[in-house]
């Protein structure tokens, strides 16, 4: 879709402007006001109207434009089609402005559908809102309206509008808002860049268009945003890219810290730069604040793969967001995903020199960019490849979690970009590798070309050999890109650590250290650990404090690989008599689970179902009662098996 930046411009009475001039109405640079009039143009052209003439610094504008909402969306509106889901959401949203009376007629003229149509779905929008308190109205005076309590009504009018995303359903708002004054979202606009230049944030691009429709839809209900300054700047805010500095708000690095404790406890993970991990969670948790705070969530088109391929750090970050739920109530699970993704980075890197994490993203959708990533994991078995996705769905990985991005066509990124065809050829690939290996000084060496190792060689090949010149160099490109990635486990499950002879009760009265050494003596009997690991368990809770405890009378001891780990191992104490970590009483534990991890990934699996247990109220008691290994057992064996 077209911008409205130019409608100051396009529906004036002036047919011609010189650029200085249109730059200073319209706020524009140059080079973006050349880039959106080749659009605008392109569109012209495509709805078979005349392209707007630009010479020697002036613009010329017909005396009309013809059915510019169908231009700007570049959409035949005779053709308009809109699924039963879209339409409801639209009729909500029609009425919700309360630009004018509206009736079943009017919505047929917009949505270009029969009055049976238009009546079927106001009946099933009517189910659909009218659980809770708002209703759908009618009366012969005022046409359809709503009603319910004011901010019940806005979350739902900004949950509609999350489930349009074509430009045809933007469309018949842009069409509607716009009908008596022409201007009306373009001054929205202008007030909302204001604001955004007084903020100094920068929003995400994807995220623009649903705002402003969402402030034109409220400024239309409500007559002025100007009684609505603080709930207008959330938006703007939870819209950014997280780039956002203002007084009031050090509260959210109390919570920022919260929340990397409690990742690094539940998944037992330390983070190699401590700094840069905040930095990126800071980042990224202002704009999340602001949405939660103001039901401003946005949907996240990418929660499918994000839990199919972060399962176990997708259950993880439930508790781990505690600190945030606090003083925002309730997380979607979209939401949680942008928390995922960015954590997902820093656990899942591979160990090198760089720990680059790439994306791959293609044009074409995303089975084409699941077949990219094989074959890139197949070149670079060292990087981390996170997720792999359609082109259009960049906005929605969090900047802060990749270095990288592989794409088919290219995108607008500060990060390093590197434009490759969907089904590279061998010469294509090595001079990917080559470029990459040169631009992040990895490990390894130049890989030359098949056929310069079959010039090196020629001399001395055996003349009498039977292998053509074509079929050495297959083979030698068979042997330069047989690269097999690092075996990625899909990770252990908590039965398969804690099996009967890990798991022990005691009656005696323990203090702290008693307690750790006795819970780790399982791994220890069994070659998992070296003594060197309970010791540096008990170090670093002499020094870093009770880390380790989980709450709810659960501990979690455990240290850094290279602290002694051999195999990677769980074990568990339960004590009948409590245990106070560092004699503290506030730090009472009843069971620890000395855990033995080789790195940060492997062992998520066994702690995403310890952590549904610890959420589950009635398991945990299950679990903090239990007085045989055989209870124990089946109280993972039926967690897992759910």
């Amino acid at each position: 879709m077209l911008s409205y930046n130019l409608d100051i411009l396009l529906f004036s009475e002036r047919r011609f402007w010189k650029l200085k001039k249109i730059l200073e109405l319209t706020g524009l640079k140059s080079q973006e006001f050349h880039r959106q009039l080749r659009e605008l143009n392109r569109a012209l052209q495509a709805q078979k109207q005349r392209p707007l003439e630009f010479r020697d610094d002036v613009l010329a504008l017909p005396e009309r434009l013809e059915n510019f909402e169908a231009v700007r969306f570049n959409i035949d509106e005779y053709a308009l089609t809109l699924s039963e889901s879209k339409r409801q959401c639209l009729i909500y949203l029609l009425v919700f402005s309360k630009l004018s009376a509206l009736s079943t007629s009017n919505f047929q003229t917009l949505l270009n559908v029969s009055r049976n149509t238009v009546l079927s779905d106001i009946k099933k929008l009517r189910q659909q809102i009218n659980k809770g308190t708002v209703s759908l109205e009618y009366s012969r005076k005022s046409g359809f309206y709503l009603k319910g309590e004011e901010l019940e009504l806005r979350r739902i009018a900004w949950r509609f509008l999350q489930e349009l995303h074509d430009d045809k359903d933007y469309y018949v708002l842009s069409k509607y808002l716009n009908q008596e004054n022409k201007l009306f979202i373009y001054e929205v606009g202008q007030e909302t860049n204001r604001l955004i230049r007084e903020l100094k944030v920068e929003v995400v691009h994807s995220r623009y268009v649903s705002m402003l429709i969402y402030l034109a839809l409220l400024q239309a209900r409500l007559g002025s945003l100007k009684q609505n300054v603080q709930e207008v700047e959330a938006l703007v805010i939870g819209m950014s890219d997280g780039n956002f500095d203002k007084s009031g708000f050090d509260f959210l690095y109390r919570i920022g810290f919260e929340i990397m404790e409690n990742v690094m406890k539940l998944a037992a993970v330390e983070f190699e730069d401590f700094t840069k991990t905040f930095a990126a969670l800071r980042a990224h948790l202002v704009p999340a604040y602001f949405r939660l705070k103001y039901h401003y969530e946005i949907d996240n088109v990418l929660l499918p793969k994000i839990k199919a391929e972060y399962a176990s750090l997708f259950e993880l970050m439930e508790l781990a967001l505690a600190p945030l739920r606090e003083v925002c109530g309730k997380i979607s699970e979209d939401e949680r995903a942008y928390f995922v993704i960015l954590f997902g980075g820093e656990i899942y890197k591979k160990k090198h020199a760089q720990n680059l994490r790439a994306i791959v993203l293609c044009v074409n959708g995303v089975s084409s960019s699941l077949i990219m990533r094989k074959r890139l994991e197949n070149m670079f078995p060292n990087m981390t490849f996170l997720l792999s996705t359609a082109s259009s769905d960049l906005d929605n990985i969090p900047a802060h979690s990749y270095d990288i991005i592989f794409s088919t066509v290219p995108v607008m990124t500060d990060k390093k970009l590197y434009v490759m065809s969907a089904f590279p050829d061998i010469e294509e690939e090595t001079k990917l590798y080559n470029k990459i290996s040169q631009d992040f000084n990895l490990p390894g060496f130049y890989k030359p070309s098949a056929q310069a190792i079959l010039r090196a060689i020629e001399p001395y090949v055996d003349i009498k050999s039977n292998a053509t010149k074509k079929q050495l160099t297959r083979i030698i490109d068979r042997k330069l890109n047989n690269k097999k990635t690092e075996s990625e486990a899909l990770g252990v499950m908590l039965s398969d650590l804690l099996t009967k002879e890990k798991i022990h009760f005691t009656d005696e009265k323990l203090d702290w250290k008693s307690a750790i050494t006795l819970a780790a003596q399982p791994l220890l009997h069994q070659g998992e650990i070296e003594e060197s690991y309970i010791s540096a368990i008990i170090n670093r809770v002499d020094e870093f404090g009770p880390y380790i405890d989980l709450g709810m009378g659960i501990a979690l001891p455990h240290a850094r690989p290279e602290d002694g780990v051999n195999k990677l191992g769980m074990s568990l104490l339960k004590c009948d008599k409590p245990v106070y970590l560092q004699d503290d009483p506030k730090h009472e534990i009843k069971i620890f689970i000395v855990l033995a991890a080789i790195d940060n990934e492997t062992h998520l699996r066994a702690l995403s179902t310890l952590t549904q247990i610890l959420s589950n109220k009635e398991e945990l008691n299950k679990m903090l009662r239990a007085e045989t290994v055989e209870e124990l057992e089946q109280i993972f064996s039926e967690k897992e098996g759910e």
